[in-house]
């Protein structure tokens, strides 16, 4: 479940120069596809929880699978770059996976082991977004763009499968309506705690989130690289997210989660202060560029769980 939502934010990333002469507009345009598409899904993820609490974990992930294989078919058969952009947004629904992957481990263990266990968790899903670039290119070069959403619809189809025949249902349902629940909100805003947590993660994910939106112009305007060799390289970020995942399972638990938050930001910042000064210097290439990536994603990778 939370492999079919990183795959579907990256898949395509390397095709994005290539989406854009083929609705003949902008690569700003088609690099909307990102931003709208974390936009609603960031939206969504507040919202998905407490429905989830309220209706059960099985139910929200079946609907939400139903809706975003109706948003691939139309990213498929959208005739224009506008059309595309609003299947594209609706894609974000599959934000359910990665919201409710973590909120089933954290039904049924607790809180410290529950870091270790998504630590772990995350360490196996940061397969497919180390693989999915690789493969998208692939596709592109190979089939064009749609290639990579038609990949999307079959995965989508399997995991529903899977979904529909094997997850029980893990929540405690709580019967209080979603009003209810955001009455609780102000109590939570009102907490240092929570805005220590919300910040790490959103300026740790947010670095990520902007190199994937930038990486792929960079990539095929700046350094001339093809879709696949693109699609390579951004395989580095992703094992060093694999290796911050690990750490993360392996030290959350005898280090405590704080301290784990506060290494894992430290390696993003010196990663990308790193880059910045060697870019500044005019030392950046293909490889500085994308292999200093690694640093912010094994900070990412201990940071997030």
């Amino acid at each position: 479940m939370a492999g079919l939502s990183a795959l579907t934010m990256n898949i395509f990333l390397p095709s994005l120069p290539g989406m854009a002469q083929y609705y003949g507009v902008p690569y700003g345009v088609m690099q909307q596809s990102v931003a709208l598409y974390l936009a609603l899904s960031a939206a969504l993820q507040i919202l998905i929880g407490p429905i989830s609490d309220r209706y059960g974990r099985r139910k929200v992930l079946i609907g939400s699978l139903v809706l975003f294989l109706l948003a691939t078919v139309g990213t498929l058969l959208a005739p224009s770059a506008g059309v595309f952009l609003a299947f594209r947004m609706a894609q974000a629904v599959i934000a359910a996976g990665m919201v409710l992957s973590r909120a089933v481990v954290r039904d049924m263990v607790a809180d410290a082991q529950a870091a270790s266990m998504i630590g772990y968790v995350t360490m196996g899903m940061s397969l497919v977004p180390m693989v999915g670039p690789v493969i998208g290119g692939v596709l592109d070069d190979a089939y064009g763009w749609q290639a990579n959403f038609a990949l999307l619809l079959v995965l989508g189809v399997a995991v529903l499968a899977l979904v529909w025949a094997d997850l029980g249902e893990t929540a405690t349902l709580r019967r209080v309506s979603l009003r209810d629940q955001i009455r609780t909100y102000p109590a939570l805003f009102a907490s240092r705690r929570f805005w220590g947590y919300t910040l790490a993660a959103a300026f740790a994910s947010g670095c990520f989130f902007a190199y994937l939106g930038g990486a792929p112009y960079v990539g095929d305007k700046i350094f001339g690289l093809t879709s696949t060799k693109v699609g390579i390289l951004f395989a580095l970020t992703a094992i060093g997210y694999a290796g911050g995942n690990f750490l993360a399972g392996r030290y959350s638990v005898r280090i405590g989660m704080n301290r784990m938050i506060l290494l894992g930001t430290l390696v993003t910042s010196f990663g990308l202060g790193l880059l910045a000064l060697l870019t500044l210097a005019g030392l950046s290439g293909p490889v500085v560029f994308f292999g200093l990536t690694i640093f912010m994603g094994l900070g990412n990778g201990i940071c997030l769980p």
